[in-house]
């Protein structure tokens, strides 16, 4: 019999398409399923992270007790839970672990395995509300998404992810449920705006102004970047075209740098003589900043324009002149 008593413990579901999955090349989402793995006397609502056939040994013997579900809610995949841990419970209560001659198996007795059937009679029928919806991208997109949505070669990934909520949300509203998901929209709109990048990309003078402004010397826009630093030399000093894919980039460099600007700006509203702190080199930087992506000099160049703002006065972190 099971060494963990009757009680099952239910792990709920952390967000609302959790039960989604559509993986590029396959024609649908995968399989759902409720698992209830005897051992550790566990309830959970999952996705078939296999393609194909392939189940772990745990499941082949009978350890893991899986019944199919639709693509479930996640609000949907509780309640189902919630509803079902009596029949859980009673499965728990009644199996043991058996050599078959080969491998260690679970067994139910008589009274599982009513309660696996009354499982499977209630994982049987869901209304269309308690479904995550997935739209195509045909039917999702109407091709004005760059007017629209004012897409430009500048648009960052954040906005981009605004944009895909705002379009989930407006296909909700149309929806039999409010969960919904489009495979694809994501890259949709990224090659959209990649596609303008492309078409107009950064010039070697706007390249080399970007990385003043961000106040990052080569080797660490490079880095930032994804290339070898000589390759950025070649583009800022205009021997090679400068890749369109870096237009965007370098937006979002800049959006991260401005929201750090205004970030220190607000830090400044309450102090009557604010002071901002900055580092000497990135030594000083990393031990401040652990795991920080950016550099010193980048931190000054942050600095130098709250203060413009606000009047702050800068120094560094050791700084005894007073």
């Amino acid at each position: 019999m099971s060494s963990t008593g009757t009680t099952v413990r239910i792990i709920e579901c952390t967000y609302a398409d959790e039960l989604h999955r559509h993986y590029d090349g396959q024609t649908e989402a995968q399989d759902c399923y409720i698992e209830l793995d005897l051992r550790e006397g566990t309830l959970l609502a999952s996705y078939n992270a296999e393609i194909g056939n392939a189940v772990p040994f745990s499941v082949h013997h009978g350890f893991e007790r899986r019944y199919g579900i639709p693509v479930l809610t996640g609000d949907a995949a509780d309640r189902v839970m919630e509803e079902i841990r009596p029949l859980a419970e009673r499965i728990l209560a009644d199996w043991e672990e058996h050599w078959d001659g080969h491998n260690k198996v679970a067994r139910l007795g008589e009274d599982a395995q009513a309660a696996e059937e009354e499982i499977e009679e209630k994982l049987s029928d869901f209304d269309e509300s308690d479904l995550v919806t997935e739209w195509d991208i045909d039917g999702a997109t109407n091709g004005s998404e760059v007017d629209e949505y004012g897409i430009t070669a500048d648009t960052t990934d954040e906005r981009l992810d605004e944009i895909e909520a705002t379009i989930l949300k407006d296909l909700a509203d149309v929806s039999p449920s409010d969960v919904v998901v489009c495979h694809g929209l994501d890259d949709y709109l990224r090659e959209l705006r990649d596609k303008l990048a492309e078409d107009d990309p950064l010039t070697p003078a706007e390249l080399h102004t970007a990385r003043e402004y961000l106040g990052l010397i080569g080797d660490h826009l490079a880095k930032r970047l994804g290339v070898n630093p000589r390759t950025l030399r070649s583009w800022e000093q205009g021997r090679d075209p400068v890749p369109g894919r870096i237009r965007p980039k370098i937006a979002e460099l800049k959006a991260a740098t401005d929201a750090a600007v205004a970030e220190m700006v607000e830090s400044c509203q309450d102090e009557d003589e604010p002071v901002l702190i900055t580092y000497r080199d990135d030594e000083e930087y990393q031990a401040a900043h652990r795991g920080g992506q950016w550099t010193a000099s980048w931190h000054r160049r942050v600095c130098a324009r709250a203060a413009e703002q606000t009047g702050a006065r800068i120094d560094y972190a050791d700084d005894d002149s007073e």
